[in-house]
């Protein structure tokens, strides 16, 4: 699945270090080591339009502060065959309505992350 995401990066201090929500979104080929699977693992199951609150602690990001992620999914679609070969997505900013990633004409009938 390509997930396309905007989220807010705070810091243990609440400090905003990261915001996409107005600069432009975030697409992961889910699986893949695009984002930390720690993290992917926290998006499972999400659809469009959920929010989720997920965290990063300092133990598996190996730095010296815990990061909290406030998360919102935007679109979930199947990931063409090119991008599951190269492991990230290359369709980007494909129109709701568009099959050019569908060569089969197959949609995810159920629209969230698995």
């Amino acid at each position: 699945m390509i997930v396309s995401i905007d989220y807010i990066m705070r810091n243990s201090k609440e400090e905003v270090l990261e915001n996409t929500m107005n600069t432009g979104r975030t697409n992961y080929l889910h699986g893949s080591s695009g984002i930390l699977g720690y993290l992917q693992a926290q998006l499972e199951g999400l659809r469009a339009g959920d929010k989720k609150m997920v965290s990063l602690p300092k133990e598996i990001s190996m730095t010296n502060d815990d990061y909290s992620f406030e998360v919102t999914i935007y679109r979930v679609r199947e990931a063409m065959q090119e991008e599951l070969q190269l492991g990230y997505p290359v369709m980007v900013d494909c129109p709701d309505d568009c099959d050019c990633y569908h060569p089969s004409g197959y949609k995810n009938p159920h629209n969230y992350i698995s």
